[in-house]
């Protein structure tokens, strides 16, 4: 049995945190007609989740029409949870977008109850992260907390620290990736996810290492206490991401018990 949270999140009949890690398929596409190919594919690549890169979007900065888009999206993939992201370009984020925009598009989405998680960087700091959790109160949309570095893995020390002053921010799902340069980095990532879980035995949470080196952590992370992987479905959205029908198959052999 692999270290489970305390508190699962329960979103649309699906559990973050429980015997199985979650498989989240990203959607990148840039127009309406590439996203709307991408998410009437989602059906028959079944994932758990779907994630939503609104940062690649050639009209993001348009809320009305981004927000038509995300209620086509919903519409496509049916009961299948959203993480609705935008990624900011110092994160390894597509493109740089407004914040005006980012947050706009995210209050309307709540609004609607059309996504059920919304990612936010931790380096917005603490009051604009507390005004996320004032804007999703009463919702059933829950908070990523994120973290993501594409050129180095810190310390595990760094990493553990960092999962926690997430958690300490009001994440209701604690976030972290970081790209290894060598083999140590990518245990020192599955360490801290487990001493993470062990100190914060309540809070879900999602680490990996990037790449092909960090491969193993997207197919084993779960055994260290992390509760969602990413897959690719049409086109990844991070390095090392494997596609989805594999990735399923070989968690179902890794963990059993949660079939």
């Amino acid at each position: 049995m692999r270290p489970q949270p305390n508190k699962p999140i329960v979103s649309r009949g699906r559990v973050l945190g429980g015997p199985l890690p979650l498989v989240c398929v990203p959607l990148v596409g840039k127009s309406r007609e590439e996203i709307s190919k991408e998410a009437g594919n989602i059906p028959s690549i079944a994932p758990d989740i779907i994630e939503l890169r609104v940062d690649a979007w050639e009209f993001v900065e348009d809320t009305a029409l981004s927000l038509s888009m995300i209620r086509e999206v919903r519409k496509a993939v049916g009961e299948i949870p959203i993480i609705l992201t935008c990624r900011g370009d110092w994160e390894g984020g597509f493109k740089k977008v407004s914040d005006e925009a980012k947050f706009s598009l995210y209050r309307e989405a709540t609004r609607e109850a059309l996504v059920d998680f919304i990612d936010v960087e931790l380096v917005y700091g603490d009051e604009k992260i507390r005004e996320v959790l004032a804007m999703i109160a009463g919702s059933e949309t829950y908070l990523i907390v994120s973290s993501h570095d594409f050129e180095k893995t810190p310390s595990k020390e760094v990493v553990f620290s960092t999962l926690a002053a997430q958690v300490r921010a009001g994440a209701h799902v604690a976030k972290l990736a970081a790209m290894p340069r060598c083999e140590e980095d990518v245990l020192a990532m599955m360490t801290a996810t487990l001493a993470f879980r062990r100190e914060y035995p309540d809070t879900p949470v999602i680490t990996m290492s990037m790449g092909g080196p960090g491969a193993v952590t997207r197919l084993t992370g779960g055994l260290f206490g992390s509760d969602l992987t990413f897959a690719v479905g049409s086109k990844a959205s991070a390095p090392g991401q494997i596609p989805a029908a594999e990735l399923k198959s070989c968690l179902a052999v890794i963990h059993p018990d949660g079939n």
